[in-house]
């Protein structure tokens, strides 16, 4: 018996509580609590996009000096940091066969030489020969003529007028060898001349050899680098030259931005290394065409008044304006938050959170272009809209624009 009583009572004990809490009505929720917000209304103004790129400190504009021909160094006169005129030499590579070979020519020049000299020797000589030639066919032709008109008359016998015949005959037959020996010897002499002019651009081509050897700076600068060392084959640059104080920042854009980067055009340069201050650039040059490889476009800019902070090798950013809009509707880039994938503004109606679905455009880091989703004057809020959800009741403390 006192086994079934004690088994009850756990019962009984369930089912007053229940009966109790039947008598009770369910607490309700209480009223969610208000949000400090600030507001501002949505203006109108005009935005650009700033494009920020990352490139490289450079040397001013640069000259790679190079040997006309491979050849052995001799000896490379500067070191980095000297300053060279142009003209001047900077390098000298091994020249004693450039040396010999122009010897060689200049002694084939001197004895090409002698031949003219003896062949207008041989023209004068045979001008002078044809010259008393040409006189004496005269007076042989003029005795035939004479002796002819004596015979014709019986004053001369045939032996005369036949010695006569013979005389004229053999003066004409001298006269034409000489007037051939005379084109033969002019024949010569061009010949020996035109041997001469060959030996002369021996000459010439031994010595640019020569001079090939003695490398040159072709502009005044300053060595940066020093490339190669005597011994070594010169096939390519010796040493590179900056020509220009200006220190450079190159960088590669996309096909997208490289339209917005001409010649001259102003740019921001950052150099976080030197103490990231905003520096003035101006762009010098870009690629006609994109690199194969990569598919963008390299672009230099100068900075011509870089503190001695920044030096070549050292980072820097690029900053450059792209898109442009006007008459925008603009918003403060941190009045829209990202909810499940959306871009939210929160408006404030009858002192709740209302939020609104937009579509942005340009960013300027400072402000946002709405594209779609608000209107001109609309009350956003700007500050603690990231502590607020939809309907969320809110407390406008900045004295803004009230809904």
């Amino acid at each position: 018996m006192l086994k079934r009583i004690a088994a009850i009572i756990p019962i009984l004990l369930i089912l007053a509580a229940g009966l109790a809490g039947c008598g009770q009505k369910a607490a309700e929720p209480a009223e969610a609590q208000q949000v400090p917000v600030e507001v501002a209304r949505v203006t109108r103004g005009n935005i650009t996009q700033p494009t920020r790129v990352t490139g490289t400190v450079q040397a001013g504009t640069t000259t790679d000096v190079t040997a006309a021909l491979p050849g052995k160094l001799k000896s490379v006169q500067v070191q980095v940091g000297d300053r060279v005129s142009r003209g001047q030499v900077i390098a000298e590579l091994e020249d004693d066969d450039a040396a010999a070979r122009l010897a060689q020519a200049r002694a084939a020049l001197d004895q090409a030489r002698t031949v003219p000299a003896q062949a207008e020797a041989s023209i004068k000589q045979a001008e002078a020969r044809l010259k008393q030639a040409e006189a004496q066919a005269q007076l042989d032709e003029a005795n035939l003529q004479r002796i002819q008109a004596l015979f014709d008359q019986g004053a001369a016998s045939q032996q005369q007028l036949d010695a006569a015949r013979t005389a004229a005959a053999a003066s004409r037959e001298n006269l034409a060898a000489l007037r051939g020996a005379l084109d033969a010897a002019r024949s010569s002499l061009a010949s020996s001349q035109a041997q001469v002019a060959v030996a002369e651009a021996a000459v010439r081509q031994a010595q640019e050899a020569l001079n090939n050897c003695y490398i040159k700076a072709p502009v005044d600068g300053v060595v940066a680098a020093r490339l190669l060392e005597p011994g070594e084959t010169a096939q390519g640059a010796v040493v590179t030259l900056v020509t220009s104080g200006d220190l450079q920042v190159e960088i590669n854009v996309t096909e997208e931005d490289i339209n917005y980067l001409p010649a001259g055009k102003k740019v921001s340069v950052a150099v976080p290394a030197a103490g990231n201050k905003t520096l003035e650039g101006s762009v010098t040059s870009s690629s006609p065409a994109a690199d194969r490889s990569t598919r963008l476009y390299s672009v230099k800019v100068a900075i011509a008044s870089a503190p001695a902070e920044v030096k070549p090798g050292m980072a820097a950013t690029v900053v450059f304006q792209t898109r442009e809009a006007r008459d925008a509707l603009l918003v403060p880039k941190n009045a829209v938050v990202n909810r499940s994938g959306q871009s939210i503004v929160y408006t404030v109606a009858s002192g709740r959170a209302v939020g609104q679905v937009v579509t942005t455009g340009i960013d300027d880091g400072r402000n946002i272009e709405i594209l779609k989703g608000l209107n001109e004057g609309m009350i956003i809020i700007v500050k603690g809209q990231d502590f607020v959800n939809e309907g969320q009741p809110v407390q406008i403390v900045n004295g803004g624009p009230q809904s």
